[in-house]
């Protein structure tokens, strides 16, 4: 059960009942093959737009000597830095809930290779298919709602400084299938000293569509209609990441460098090339009091234009969220089975802001009882800050078996 503080629009979903069914089988072949599948079941009784029955995976795994090969609908997670990852470019998401996306990932039919020498691994993947992200439907509070009023490009010379504007989502445009839409990845991946490491190479589509924008003003200047056209674009991007320990602290850091299709920085819909990366370390205190364990991570992320063009982001741009963000994690354990949890961040540009605080406690074996609280708050012109109606209150049940 998902219940909000505050009640807005009635045509907006104020709080929720759903129920999520996750079937997983595995079957051995024989000792060099085995095959398996996941299948999810939603139900959302107050956002239907989220229902699903939806075959996550389903693929078949060979091992052959130094070779492992898995082919069919599988999920990708790249990247050792936390809740954040530049190199992660292969997983598209489910969006429908910004702040729910826990076991979200989208699968993609693909084939993967891994090759074992000594330390190393190389990695490398093909798909000929794209999956794009889901989004919000306009019925639901995760919405971007659009601005009304624009300025009037001919005022002064006519009109007022503003005017009304409406707005057209026009039909997506897809890469087409064909082969020279395919999507490459390849990752090595080491030990070294201490030091787990990778650096990977991606070339495919982001799963974030360009909205590509016509505007239509009438004659005299009092109103104008907005056709708005998402395009998904290719891109490359080259990464690394890191995580060792020195003494009780773990240390981590990931970073990507995207190359995008506007390098000239001609288009405005089109991202400009641009670096992000993050830097964490954790650390675990035993016995701050009597039988309790408490986990703290802090992380910095930040995204750098190379080369600077002043580039400015629509605030509703999900692949530039954070540009300057400090992000923490606390889990304070009693004993094996009762926590509580702690998540934030915080963009010190906009200075906006999300907390989620949790309690996690396991009942039985296999059954979870979880309460989370999430509290949003920033100006309008940020990320999170339109969104400040939506602290909410959840409880969730979990059974595995």
């Amino acid at each position: 059960n998902i219940t909000y503080f505050k009640n807005v629009d009635r045509n907006k979903t104020n709080g929720r009942n759903q129920a999520i069914l996750q079937l997983e089988l595995q079957h051995l072949v024989n000792p060099k093959a085995n095959i398996f599948g996941s299948v999810e079941f939603r139900n959302d009784q107050a956002d239907a737009s989220r229902d699903r029955v939806y075959l996550d995976e389903a693929y078949l795994n060979l091992y052959l000597g130094s070779f492992d090969i898995r082919v069919g609908k599988q999920i990708y997670a790249w990247g050792r830095a936390d809740g954040f990852n530049p190199t992660d470019n292969l997983t598209s998401w489910d969006y429908t809930d910004f702040l729910d996306t826990e076991d979200e990932r989208l699968g993609l039919i693909s084939a993967r290779v891994d090759y074992y020498f000594g330390d190393w691994i190389l990695e490398g993947i093909l798909a000929p298919t794209f999956k794009p992200s889901v989004f919000p439907d306009a019925d639901s509070r995760w919405f971007s709602e659009m601005k009304t009023e624009i300025p009037n490009p001919q005022f002064p010379a006519i009109g007022q400084p503003t005017i009304q504007a409406s707005y057209t989502l026009a039909p997506s445009v897809l890469p087409e299938k064909s082969l020279n839409n395919t999507q490459y990845a390849v990752k090595l991946s080491g030990i070294y000293r201490g030091w787990d490491f990778s650096f990977s190479w991606f070339d495919g589509f982001d799963d974030l569509p360009a909205f590509h924008t016509k505007t239509i003003v009438d004659s005299g200047f009092t109103s104008a209609e907005i056709i708005l056209q998402p395009r998904y674009h290719r891109r490359r991007a080259i990464g690394a990441d890191a995580a060792t320990a020195v003494g009780s602290i773990g240390l981590r850091g990931e970073a990507a460098y995207y190359l995008t299709e506007d390098w000239s920085g001609t288009d405005p819909a089109i991202d400009d090339p641009y670096l992000q990366y993050a830097l964490g370390a954790d650390r675990t205190f035993s016995d701050v009091l009597p039988g309790k364990d408490l986990f703290v991570l802090l992380q910095w992320v930040q995204e750098v234009q190379i080369p600077d063009r002043q580039t400015v982001y629509r605030i509703t741009d999900l692949n530039h969220v954070f540009r300057k963000s400090v992000m923490g994690k606390a889990d304070l354990s009693f004993g094996e089975y009762t926590k509580l949890t702690f998540e934030g961040i915080f963009n010190v540009e906009t200075e906006d802001w999300w907390v989620q605080l949790g309690f996690d406690k396991s009942i039985v074996d296999g059954l979870n009882l979880f309460a989370i609280v999430d509290l949003l708050g920033g100006p309008q012109d940020s990320f999170f800050g339109p969104f400040i109606d939506n602290h909410r209150a959840q409880v969730k049940l979990k059974y595995s078996f």
